[in-house]
């Protein structure tokens, strides 16, 4: 067999090896089309123009990803063998090929409903957020009946991945060993090179691996960068990533006096030894309270809490009061400890094995007992784990309260049934205490106990009938708990997780309407009633309990104490590759070096103007501050100094 025909063989091959792939470089910007088009509200200012541009913008996070996912196809496909040329080799890459690919499809499908629960890609944590969930199935089986339409088109692009693996009868029979290895060789070499330049995101060496941060480029909203991405590029490239870098903006000195984020504590003989009830309300959005949305429908807006409406009437709240994360275990971090979650999950991070205080390690001081109260089994989303690091060691969970035939299948306990379990057994702990309580009954597939059934209206969204169920939930713990002898000398904190906004209002689906949830403080025939319209995050539930209770000593947060006039109020949170950073009526959005966006909230609540370009000494101030937050955040969880020391 003379040279032309070995050239012959090895380009057919190597062209049937581009052709499939590229076809599934396509598949890949269909589903980014369909992830938009299913997510359409969550998008209400986008122009065409801006999508294409962001259609465009992902095609180089898709090479990477493709060439990731298809990395040992490729080197199969060019090894100079001439066993790849046998029915058994092309039967093996053909089932290589339609596996990998078909598991980055189930990504990317799985991800276009899931973004509505985290407003970005998934990541890598997720394997170790539900690795504990038993029920899952049951959770993915009702989401696969819910999403029927996503799960007939993911069967075409199935069938058409299939399809496009038409096979490959090229054969070639023995005749140069020379001639046959020394084309082959060339031809691996070329496409190693080719392959390494696109995962990289360039051919110089120069070029840095693109990583999620580079999303941003584009967009003109965080949110935007999750039509950029993919997931099966988001979920390898966060795989043991190093969450932090050590940021040297100012000396540290004059970090300090700039921000930080220990706390002195009032003096000495002043505190209270009160009971402490935090009640984390499972995705408890602040778009559902009717209360503190009453310019919403022209006024005419009702919500769906209607006993928390009750209660803020009662109570001392916040009008703009935010999420620092956007999972449930973000959530435990931030409200119990003041340390928020940017980047990735701090639960999940190698910085959480850092030494930490927070309400519970802290109170012990004082001769608190400490327990957390979470009806789902033991082991749920690793809150067990992550209660016992903040020093939280009496765990109440559904092998706790022994029922498990009251579990609803999916989560566990339903909220009405835990909550006046917690309010009997909080006596379990001595006084003073700091109880933690996580409700689960508002969460996704939205499964109501059967008994209330059409007992509730809900509204467009099917969580807002949960929503109403927790909320009379809420109502009956607080009739029980008002019985105990523990009750006049508590104080209760309640807020969300997080935020899962609808579409049913344009005022949420913004930077940060993605975050905004209710704060708010609650003491029984008390006169801490109010409403604030400074700015209120969880991080600074702990430090403003310890305000509340006179806490007389030096502790640790990242948050503020809101009841202390002397402090900045910011807030902080992070969003597909941004920070973001409020203070006074500005969001600041950087990259964690430059500042990319600046808008008036309150003037601009839909952030059309930005006015990062213009001088504004006031501004100025802001990133400054937001520096010297990230320094500080940054090289102490390096440095492992989260604690007084």
């Amino acid at each position: 067999m003379d040279l032309k025909t070995i050239l012959l063989k090895e380009r057919n091959a190597t062209i049937m090896m581009i052709w499939r792939l590229g076809m599934v470089y396509l598949l890949f910007s269909v589903q980014r089309l369909l992830y938009y088009l299913v997510n359409l509200s969550y998008f209400p200012q986008m122009k065409m123009a801006h999508l294409a541009e962001l259609m465009l913008s992902g095609l180089k996070f898709d090479l990477t990803a493709l060439l990731y996912v298809n990395s040992l196809y490729i080197l199969l496909m060019l090894l100079p063998l001439w066993q790849k040329y046998s029915d058994s080799y092309k039967k093996f890459t053909k089932i290589l090929f339609f596996a990998t690919n078909s598991i980055a499809l189930i990504a990317n499908f799985v991800d276009i409903v899931y973004f509505r629960y985290i407003l970005r890609r998934t990541d890598f944590s997720i394997f170790s957020e539900f690795k504990n969930e038993s029920q899952m199935w049951k959770i993915v089986a009702v989401a696969l009946v819910q999403y029927w339409y996503l799960v007939l088109i993911f069967v075409a692009l199935i069938l058409f991945l299939r399809w496009i693996y038409s096979d490959h009868r090229t054969s070639l029979l023995v005749r140069s060993n020379t001639l046959f290895y020394s084309t082959a060789s060339l031809t691996l070499l070329l496409g190693a090179g080719l392959t390494v330049a696109g995962i990289r995101g360039g051919f110089t060496g120069t070029t840095r691996p693109i990583t999620i941060s580079n999303a941003i480029e584009k967009v003109q909203t965080p949110i935007e960068s999750a039509i950029v991405l993919n997931t099966p590029f988001s979920i390898i490239r966060t795989i043991d990533i190093k969450t932090f870098d050590e940021v040297r903006f100012f000396d540290n000195k004059e970090v300090a006096s700039i921000y930080s984020p220990i706390h002195k504590g009032e003096p000495a003989g002043n505190f209270k030894p009160m009971n402490v009830v935090v009640l984390i309300l499972e995705s408890f959005t602040k778009e559902v309270v009717g209360s503190l949305n009453k310019d919403l429908e022209g006024g005419h807006y009702k919500g769906y809490t209607p006993f928390l409406d009750s209660l803020i009437s009662k109570s001392y709240t916040w009008k703009y009061s935010f999420a620092n994360g956007t999972k449930s275990i973000d959530a435990i971090p931030s409200v119990i400890a003041g340390v928020p979650s940017l980047v990735q999950p701090f639960v999940l991070s190698r910085y959480s094995l850092n030494e930490m205080e927070g309400l519970a390690a802290t109170l012990k001081k004082k001769g608190y007992d400490a327990g957390f109260f979470h009806g789902a089994p033991n082991g749920s989303m690793g809150f067990d784990a992550i209660t016992h690091m903040l020093s939280i060691r009496k765990y109440f969970g559904q092998n706790e309260y022994r029922r498990k035939e009251d579990s609803d299948g999916y989560w566990g306990i339903p909220d009405e049934l835990f909550l006046n379990y917690c309010a009997h057994n909080f006596s379990q702990l001595k006084e003073p205490f700091i109880a933690s309580v996580f409700t689960l009954s508002s969460h996704h597939p939205y499964i109501l106990p059967k008994k209330y059934e059409g007992s509730f209206k809900g509204g467009p969204n099917p969580l807002y009938k949960c929503i109403e169920y927790s909320d009379y939930s809420l109502r009956e713990f607080f009739k029980e708990a008002a019985k105990q002898p523990w009750y006049k000398n508590t104080l209760f904190v309640l807020t969300a997780d997080h935020s899962l906004p609808s579409s049913d209002h344009k005022e949420y689906i913004t930077s940060t309407g993605l975050f905004s949830i209710p704060i708010i403080f609650h003491q029984p025939n008390s006169p801490l009633i109010g409403l604030d319209s400074t700015l209120m995050q969880q991080i600074d539930i702990f430090p403003t309990v310890m305000g509340y209770l006179h806490y007389d000593a030096p502790y640790f947060a990242f948050g503020s104490d809101r009841f202390h006039p002397a402090d900045h109020p910011f807030t902080v949170n992070y969003e597909n590759g941004y920070y973001q950073f409020m203070e006074d009526d500005y969001l600041l959005q950087s990259d964690g070096k430059s500042l990319l966006a600046a808008y008036r909230y309150k003037e601009d609540p839909q952030y059309l103007h930005n006015l990062s370009e213009k001088a504004d000494t006031v501004m100025a101030g802001h990133f400054k501050r937001f520096k010297a937050f990230l320094q500080q955040y940054n090289n102490r969880m390096i440095g492992n100094q989260l604690t007084i020391k």
